[in-house]
């Protein structure tokens, strides 16, 4: 009974003895391997000497009264590294407390060095810069060449014109139609010299004003009647209940169809004050101030003519727009396009 019992002692304390040196055998012959730089050997050693004693230790003991620096994760993490596993290298050199009997660098540096190749493989590759199209240079219209001496032959023409138009309001030609006709052409030479960028705008220009000097010379007085009716009743009772205010609007009138549009603009600017909701009045008033542009080509006739315009619209229905019996087609044109 006594053998008995002391034989199985001594199994039993064999059996504890291969049990307890089966995680040193392991890192003892990962250790081997690091000195060969058998990184696949040390990575394999080094997990099953884990899974068998995962606490590290300056002085574990293996059996009997032998003691080793035990630092698996240390060299595991090594291994990973030089592997090119450096997330797993990271989190050895987190877990190990420093080198065992071979030191092939403290952790902090291994542990920046499995830093920084982390982050390399982790951030993608700059993608080489796409050559951007250089922009192709604009090429710049040339600019037209104008005669200067062309220039003063239309300003002479136009000038030549403005006396002619003259001359007709003086012989008192201010009705016929040939008349309206070269006033309208002489308005159109103005414009276009204005606008001109191109000796053939040019050349229009002075053809326009040829064209009214014609017209101007052909425009003749209205025969005078061999009698004058008597006024009538309404006619003679309206003079006596309007007053000077008949007078003026004569006035006025008689200046604007003999083609004095300076005096006849002041005669109904004065009349739209006093007859200020009279479509009529502004119409008229309209029609001298944009003849004054036409001579003089000047912005502010115009704009106020538009202005006219526009209140003798919101005075009045003109049906079929202004009567061509008293204003120019160009005076019509511009009144159907006022607002």
């Amino acid at each position: 009974m006594t053998r008995r019992i002391l034989i199985g002692v001594i199994a039993a304390l064999v059996s504890v003895g291969v049990a307890t040196a089966s995680w040193y055998d392991d890192y003892n012959a990962g250790i081997a391997a690091v000195r060969k730089g058998q990184w696949a050997v040390v990575i394999q050693k080094m997990t099953a000497a884990i899974n068998a004693n995962p606490k590290e230790n300056d002085n574990a003991r293996t059996y009997g009264n032998i003691f080793i620096n035990y630092h698996p994760y240390y060299y595991r993490g090594l291994a990973h590294l030089r592997t090119g596993k450096y997330e797993e290298a990271v989190k050895d050199f987190e877990t190990t407390s420093g080198p065992g009997e071979i030191d092939r660098g403290s952790i902090d540096e291994l542990m920046q060095d499995a830093k920084a190749k982390l982050a390399a493989v982790s951030t993608p590759e700059p993608q080489p810069a796409q050559p951007q199209p250089q922009p192709q240079p604009v090429p710049q219209p040339t600019r037209p060449v104008i005669d200067p001496a062309l220039r003063q032959r239309a300003a002479t023409a136009i000038e030549q014109a403005k006396q002619r138009l003259a001359a007709a309001q003086q012989r008192k030609a201010t009705a016929s139609p040939q008349y309206s006709q070269a006033l309208q052409a002489i308005t159109s030479a103005n414009t276009q010299f204005g606008a001109a960028k191109t000796n053939e705008d040019l050349t229009a220009v002075i053809a326009a004003a040829d064209n009214a000097v014609l017209l101007a010379d052909s425009a003749t007085a209205p025969a005078a009647t061999a009698t004058t009716a008597p006024p009538t009743r309404p006619t003679q009772a309206a003079d006596v209940v309007l007053g000077d205010t008949t007078r003026r609007v004569r006035v006025a009138l008689e200046a604007y169809f003999r083609g004095d549009f300076d005096d006849a603009s002041r005669g109904f600017q004065r009349l739209s004050q006093d007859l200020p909701k009279n479509g009529w009045i502004w119409a008229f008033l309209g029609a001298s101030q944009y003849s004054q542009y036409a001579f003089e080509a000047d912005e502010s006739f115009r704009s106020a003519a538009i202005e006219s315009f526009r209140k003798a619209k919101r005075l009045r229905s003109w049906k079929n727009g202004l009567p061509e019996r008293y204003f120019s087609k160009r005076i019509r044109r511009v009144f159907d396009s006022a607002g």
